[in-house]
């Protein structure tokens, strides 16, 4: 069976976003991840990564999402995260509709990772499709007349 091309992806991303809409984006993006994660996989992240702080350089957005047994939400970027990932905003809007992969992008040095043990990388590998679908969601609906306001408190 051939594969469908992604559904063209929501523009008004790569139109000079800047950084305050970036964070309630990614704010919404968090929400939309905790639903899906079931309680085994958010205990599982919140042993591994208590803190992540998402930085998009090219917005100056920063945002931490914090993990607990109980749920993900999102924060101020705080000072000591556990993990800290830093690319692009591009790279993740590509990466979410299927313009680029995650993985050839931090080969090529589009992403950066700090403070990943190597131990937990398979609880941020598991993390990645829940993301991508969460972000995919999240940038359609902020893009739609009716977007909901996302909560970043």
């Amino acid at each position: 069976m051939p594969v469908r091309p992604p559904a063209q992806p929501p523009e008004f991303l790569m139109n000079g976003v800047g950084g305050d809409e970036v964070s309630a984006l990614m704010g919404r993006v968090i929400e939309r991840l905790d639903g899906r994660l079931d309680p085994d996989q958010r205990r599982q992240l919140a042993a591994a990564m208590p803190a992540i702080l998402w930085e998009f350089p090219d917005t100056g957005a920063r945002v931490q999402l914090v993990a607990t047994p109980a749920a993900l939400c999102c924060v101020s970027a705080g000072d000591a995260p556990s993990l800290v990932v830093r690319m692009p905003l591009g790279t993740l809007h590509d990466a979410a509709f299927g313009r680029c992969s995650l993985a050839a992008s931090f080969l090529a040095g589009r992403i950066t990772v700090r403070g990943m043990s190597p131990t937990r990388l398979r609880e941020f590998i598991l993390l990645v499709d829940p993301l991508l679908e969460s972000f995919r969601e999240a940038a359609r609906e902020h893009s739609s007349p009716a977007a909901p306001a996302p909560d970043v408190s």
